[in-house]
């Protein structure tokens, strides 16, 4: 089945399909995180968390050397959101309980839903800024996270940095459109994400 994956470098998936080891690393680095929080808010405790990360992870592994994938036909964030489901209702039916899918309220599934796409959100924004920081010299990277992320005084961060407070605010426009442009085209044709985009004036 094509997917679109407009949050990870093609590259990366490249890596995984012909079984990079280091590529996997990263990749259970990245998206650890993400499956965690979606167990442990259905209710399962730390240990079974990590078990229903590495069985996430392993059904990926499986499954990628057979993945086609296109930008236009189906979203990662949506199969991946599907495989967590799955191997979360897996842990309840172990346990021999009603799947927790089954027992929530509509509400309460709105709730998982705006989790789910806060974590990737925040995935997103992290994926960006790793490209924006490779892609500015050191010191405009810098100025911009003190700045326009941590929300730091101008003025203290121009003592800091020791530059004049018009490179700061320069620095910040100049990431800022970057940062624009680096959304945009990961997330182009996902419109739950544009809430993200805001931020950088699109």
């Amino acid at each position: 089945m094509p997917l679109k994956y407009p949050t990870t470098s093609r590259t990366l998936l490249d890596r995984i399909a012909s079984g990079d080891e280091i590529s996997w690393n990263e990749f259970y680095d990245r998206y650890g995180g993400i499956v965690r929080a979606l167990a442990r808010y259905r209710g399962l405790n730390e240990a079974e968390a990590d078990d229903v990360c590495q069985q996430v992870m392993l059904q990926f592994f499986k499954q990628s050397k057979t993945f086609r994938f296109d930008p236009g036909v189906a979203r990662f964030r949506t199969y991946f959101g599907r495989i967590v489901r799955g191997r979360i209702a897996n842990v309840y039916r172990d346990r021999k309980e009603i799947p927790v899918e089954q027992v929530e309220t509509e509400p309460e599934e709105d709730r998982m839903q705006a989790l789910f796409l806060d974590e990737w959100r925040k995935l997103v924004l992290r994926e960006a800024e790793r490209e924006l920081k490779v892609r500015v010299a050191p010191e405009t990277f810098q100025a911009y996270e003190l700045y326009a992320v941590q929300n730091r005084p101008v003025k203290k961060v121009a003592a800091y940095l020791g530059c004049s407070e018009n490179q700061v605010y320069q620095a910040k426009k100049r990431c800022f459109a970057m940062m624009r442009e680096i959304l945009l085209r990961m997330n182009e044709q996902d419109p739950e994400l544009q809430l993200e985009l805001a931020r950088y004036g699109i």
